[in-house]
Formats: C-alpha cells, sequence, structure tokens
C-alpha cells in the first residue's frame, strides 16, 4: 500500500489509521460515490439508447441480483436512509448526492464511533489506541472528515525523513515498545526500562517512564 510506504509503518498497521492519518477516506467511498454520480448523470443523458438500457437495468434487478441496478442497490444496505436511496434508484429518480455523501461517510466511520467507548488498555486494538491517544478530533477539509496531522505538513519537512516516519510508527503502534514486540517475540509487555511495573506503552512512555533516556526525551521540544 502507497501510504504504508510514506509512513514507514509495517503492514499489520490498521488500515483505517493509515488512511485517517493522511486525512483520506476509503477506496469504497469513492467508488460509491462515483457509481451514484455516473447513475445520476445517466438519468439527464442526451442518449435515448442510454436512458433506456438503464431503465431495463432496473428493471431486471426486481428479479434478477445479478444486474448491475441489483448490486449498487444492495450496497445502499447499512446507510441509514437506504430505503429512500434504493427506491429513488428503483423508481429512477435522481438520488440526493449530499445527503448520500454524508450517509456514506457516516457509515464508514462507524469504527472510530465504537472505538470511542473503548479503553486502549482492556482491548489492546490499534484503531482504538489510535483513536483515544493520537487521532485528531479536528475537521479536515470539505472532502475529507480528518486533517493530516501537523507533523506530516510544512511544519515537519525540516526534521528529516526518519525522524517524520518514526513519529508515523510511534503514532500507529508500529514500533518496537513491548505492548507491541510481545505479539511477534513473545515475553512480558511489561516496561522493562524502569521498575513501575506497568505495560510498556505509548502512554508510559510519553508520561511514566522513569528511565533516564526516555525522560531526557520528554525535555526535547519538537517543532510537531
Amino acid at each position: 500500500m502507497f501510504l504504508r510506504r510514506i509512513l514507514g509503518v509495517k503492514n499489520s498497521t490498521t488500515n483505517w489509521a493509515v488512511l485517517r492519518e493522511c486525512g483520506q477516506e476509503p477506496l469504497q467511498f469513492f467508488w460509491f460515490r462515483a457509481t451514484i454520480r455516473f447513475f445520476n448523470s445517466m438519468l439527464d443523458s442526451n442518449s435515448e439508447t442510454l436512458r433506456c438500457v438503464l431503465k431495463a437495468d432496473l428493471h431486471l434487478a426486481s428479479f434478477d441480483s445479478s444486474c448491475w441496478s441489483a448490486q449498487v442497490s444492495n450496497a445502499f444496505n447499512g446507510l441509514q436512509s437506504s430505503a429512500m436511496f434504493k427506491q429513488k434508484m428503483l423508481r429512477a429518480t435522481q438520488v440526493p448526492m449530499q445527503e448520500f455523501i454524508c450517509d456514506l461517510r457516516f457509515r464508514h466511520l462507524k469504527v472510530w464511533r465504537e472505538a470511542e467507548f473503548s479503553c486502549p488498555r482492556a482491548v489492546n486494538k490499534k484503531a482504538v489506541t489510535y483513536h483515544k491517544w493520537c487521532g485528531s478530533s479536528e475537521s479536515g477539509p470539505r472532502d475529507s472528515p480528518f486533517s493530516i496531522p501537523s507533523y506530516l505538513q510544512g511544519s515537519g519537512q525540516g526534521s528529516g525523513k526518519h525522524v517524520l516516519r518514526n513519529f508515523s510508527r510511534f503514532r500507529l503502534r508500529a514500533h518496537h515498545l513491548r505492548v507491541e514486540s510481545c505479539k511477534w517475540h513473545g515475553g512480558s509487555s511489561i516496561c522493562d526500562k524502569c521498575e513501575c511495573g506497568e505495560v510498556q506503552d505509548e502512554k508510559h512512555v510519553l508520561f511514566f517512564c522513569k528511565c533516564a533516556e526516555v525522560c531526557e526525551l520528554r525535555m526535547i521540544q519538537r517543532p510537531f
């Protein structure tokens, strides 16, 4: 995945966190949005043949689940206004794009709504950890629900690619802290740098670890 190479993270990093870190929507969002725009444009087409083909396909959808219209109609499942969208499509009327896009985005953001009610140390899931401890809650540009973090913007360009990648790996739990490395190499997740007996995760390293090296790092001010 191209975004993984940019951030320098491993394949085990959850796709949802990688996309959010880069301020991107999932591919399915763009595919579905383009499909509905294509449907609406066919309704307004100057080609009588194209409109007839579309109406025939819509008629076929009532008894053949393999046709294009039936497959698109099934893709509405899970949306809050799925019944309304299906009805408009099967009646060959325009699907309201703004309502559809908001509803589709709401469905894709379900993973973060579920993460909101979980504790990173209780469930130990990367998406939950990212959302609770690292994910930006600020609204992004019009075409994205999330903004790109400042370290990936101009403010962090002078720090070097290796610094930016290490920062990405830390935020996306693609690091070598024991909470992650114990899954691959075995052993305990307890911090071996101090005698606190706590899990060595991002929160512990940033705020509580008493290791001299870690304490020194806390004093370094970063431009991001």
